[in-house]
C-alpha cells in the first residue's frame, strides 16, 4: 500500500518518522507498507529502477525474517542478514541497483511457527541528478 499520510492521532508516528529523517538523506520521498503473512516470502527484485531513485530504507516490524541479497551479476555472491522486530536497513548505490533482495520463506533451522511482517519501505523519489547509469 502507498502511503501518502500519516494519521496524527498516533502519536508514535511523529518520532519514529523524525528518527527515520536523520538517517535518510532526502526528504522528498516515497513510502509504502508491505503486509507479509505468516508463511509469505517475497521473490528476487531489483525495485524498480524507473520509478525510484538511489536508496531504500526498511522498517521490520512483528516477526523476524531473513533478508538475502544477491547479486546480479554473480548469483553465487549472495549474503543473508536477519530482520528481527524493530530493525533498519538501507539499501543504496551499488548494492542498490546491483542485488537482488528478497525475503525468505519462514520455515528455516528452528521450523517453528512464524507470525506476521510488516515492512515499512521508504524510498528517495528519482530525479534527473539521481540516476543510476554507472554505477
Amino acid at each position: 500500500m502507498h502511503v501518502t499520510a500519516w494519521p496524527d492521532d498516533i502519536p508514535e508516528v511523529v518520532p519514529l518518522l523524525q528518527r527515520l529523517g536523520t538517517i535518510h538523506p532526502h526528504q522528498d520521498t516515497q513510502t509504502h507498507i508491505i503486509h507479509l503473512a505468516s508463511d509469505g516470502v517475497i521473490l528476487p527484485h531489483v525495485d524498480n529502477v524507473e520509478a525510484s531513485g538511489t536508496w531504500i530504507l526498511g522498517v521490520s516490524l512483528g516477526d523476524e525474517r531473513m533478508l538475502r541479497l544477491e547479486s546480479s551479476r554473480s548469483p553465487q555472491e549472495r549474503y543473508e542478514l536477519p530482520l528481527p522486530s524493530g530493525s533498519v536497513y538501507i539499501q543504496r548505490d551499488a548494492i542498490r541497483y546491483n542485488y537482488k533482495h528478497s525475503i525468505l520463506h519462514p520455515d528455516g533451522a528452528a521450523h517453528r511457527p512464524r507470525g506476521q511482517r510488516l515492512s515499512i519501505m521508504l524510498r528517495d523519489r528519482l530525479t534527473l541528478n539521481a540516476r543510476h547509469e554507472g554505477i
